[in-house]
């Protein structure tokens, strides 16, 4: 198509279609672009009728509308467009290809308009149809971008709207969709998107596509009042979009919260108030119950009744992975968090990072983090390293908050923290990801590694905070044989590795000292040389697999213990002879394991 043609020829739906565009290129190359990148992809996964009504709003020119009813010949379109020149042009490329009993266009915009009830919109429907539709439309105050006069916008960023100008174009309110009833959506109406997919819920719409300017909180389209619809929304500018496909069968879209809960009465509530504390329904509390003496079970179903957002369930006692897993089995959520009884989640932490799953399709997506000090005076909050850590990446807006990214190296080489994060449950399974349960302490950490992993990226907000809080009788403290659980888990990781074939193991040999250098810091002096004696074995056994050059970078050896670089030299000599091979990954030493050294 030649850059300059007001007359573009382009393929669509399997039709070919000559549109008038008009003089004003940045509107036709910027239609065409939404149709090449979000229409067209949407709709080739999306299941359609044979026959039905689509709304298109914000039909320009009719870059959608027109090769859409060309390619479903049974379906019906109503399009609204407040721009009088762009109407024009819409009403003589529909007569253009003979559409015109079949595409009905209303010149109005749809923005929250006062005055127009949707009682007016039903009789206007019963008497006129779509036609009677524009004599109810009122004016409303846009803002036109003196470079793009084809965009429109409610102008809520300030920037924006201090270099547009104002204009009113005729307007109707989004209850519209309720007396259309449409069968699809397609709509641009930057500034209105929340207000528009609000009224959705009420409508047969089965497919949404389009493009949002300020991300829309997904309860209106994905929450448990809303039509079970395909929905595939870019955010403007961004990588986010709001997608969603049919769940699968059981499942309902959204997030369980997975307490595993023993003996933790003095802090339960407080964790559990943390989690439905903002009352999103979407958002719900799994409290397994692993064998508690406390009556802390009791308490809680005593405390929350017959609220549908908290369940309690009890098994035996297995230990937290256990009953992590455990919660996850019985939950039917699309999204899944774990969280410890004794820590609190912060203020919309919750319904916050759902939003940003949602969004950004990642498998995880994660807040901040603090430290909870129970001091006489009252609570604490110490901030987390990665305060400074992180405070040099780049944020990207995400509406009125910010986001940033985080790669995957970078969350498997940090503290163990999977109870700040929200997960796609489909991620998990299909990358088989659990909580091994012979592990009975620090379970997390082979669970943060691999989900870190797999997800290639790790999104992030810190506008929102979990308090982990700090108490003489968490796992960490006891310093007991427990603590030599940590080289089982990178045992199991090396495994993976070597199974799987994954290109590089270098982030996680620099995760294996960091936590070398605080369990040793920890664990009991008795039971310190057999953890240096085990996990130099195991370090052998890494760099046999990858090659100590590959990584030699990760080697901290000096700040360890003399014991474990006496204990590496000599097991690297008696084992070189046989020389590098995957199959050391599956060896295994008696101090490996917590069960023999106790």
């Amino acid at each position: 198509m030649p850059a300059a043609s007001s007359r573009p020829t382009f393929s669509a739906f399997g039709q070919t279609v000559t549109l008038d565009a008009g003089g004003d290129a940045w509107l036709r190359d910027d239609s065409l672009w939404r149709l090449r990148e979000i229409y067209q992809p949407a709709l080739g996964t999306a299941v359609l009728a044979r026959a039905g009504h689509a709304v298109d709003i914000g039909a320009g020119f009719g870059v959608f509308a027109i090769p859409f009813a060309l390619a479903w010949p049974d379906w019906t379109v109503t399009c609204f467009e407040p721009d009088e020149t762009a109407c024009a042009l819409l009403s003589a490329n529909v007569a253009e290809h003979g559409l015109t009993d079949r595409i009905a266009i209303v010149r109005a915009a749809v923005a929250p308009v006062p005055d127009v009830t949707a009682r007016d919109l039903d009789s206007a429907m019963r008497a006129g149809g779509a036609a009677a539709l524009a004599g109810l439309a009122r004016p409303f105050g846009f803002f036109q971008d003196r470079e793009k006069p084809g965009f429109l916008s409610s102008g809520a960023d300030p920037d924006w709207r201090a270099a547009a100008r104002a204009v009113d174009r005729p307007a109707l309110p989004p209850q519209v969709l309720s007396a259309l009833r449409p069968d699809l959506i397609k709509l641009v109406c930057p500034g209105h998107e929340h207000a528009v997919l609000t009224a959705f819920v009420g409508t047969p719409a089965r497919v949404i596509v389009g493009e949002c300017w300020t991300p829309p909180p997904t309860e209106a389209v994905l929450g448990p009042d809303a039509p079970e619809a395909e929905v595939h929304i870019p955010l403007a500018g961004s990588p986010m979009r709001l997608q969603r496909t049919a769940p699968p069968p059981g499942l309902r879209h959204g997030l369980d919260v997975v307490v595993a809960m023993y003996n933790a009465r003095d802090y339960i509530l407080d964790c559990v108030n943390g989690i439905i504390g903002t009352g999103a329904p979407q958002v719900r509390a799994v409290v397994v119950d692993d064998g508690s003496t406390d009556g802390c079970g009791d308490l809680v179903r005593q405390t929350f009744g017959d609220d549908p957002r908290v369940r309690v369930i009890s098994k035996p006692n297995g230990g937290c992975a256990s009953a992590r897993n455990y919660g996850r089995m019985h939950s039917d959520a699309s999204h899944i968090a774990f969280v410890d009884a004794d820590d609190v989640p912060g203020p919309d932490l919750f319904p916050a990072l759902l939003e940003l799953s949602r969004y950004s399709g990642v498998g995880a997506v994660q807040a901040a983090f603090d430290m909870l000090h129970d001091d006489p005076g009252g609570p604490r909050f110490v901030p987390s390293y990665e305060a400074a850590d992180f405070a040099h990446v780049p944020r990207r807006p995400f509406g009125s908050a910010a986001y940033f990214a985080l790669p995957w190296d970078a969350v498997v080489v940090g503290q163990p923290t999977i109870w700040r994060r929200v997960y796609r449950r489909d991620f998990l399974d299909a990358k088989s990801v659990w909580f091994p349960e012979h592990i009975r302490a620090f379970d997390d950490q082979i669970f943060q590694m691999l989900s870190a992993y797999y997800s290639g990226t790790v999104y992030a907000r810190d506008d929102v905070t979990y308090h982990y809080r700090q108490h003489p009788a968490q796992d960490i403290r006891q310093g007991d044989e427990r603590m030599i659980y940590s080289l089982e888990m990178y045992r199991l990781v090396l495994k993976r590795a070597v199974a799987e074939g994954w290109p590089q193991f270098g982030p996680f040999a620099v995760s294996y000292f960091n936590t070398l250098e605080w369990v040793s810091a920890g664990i009991r002096d008795d039971l310190k040389p057999g953890l240096l004696q085990g996990a130099a074995e195991l370090w052998v056994y890494m760099q046999k697999v990858f090659g100590r050059q590959a990584l030699g970078f990760a080697d901290r050896t000096t700040a360890l213990d003399p014991a474990f670089g006496r204990h590496a030299a000599k097991v690297a000599r008696r084992l070189d002879r046989f020389g590098d091979s995957y199959a050391w990954a599956y060896l295994d030493a008696p101090a490996l394991h917590p069960d023999i050294v106790r």
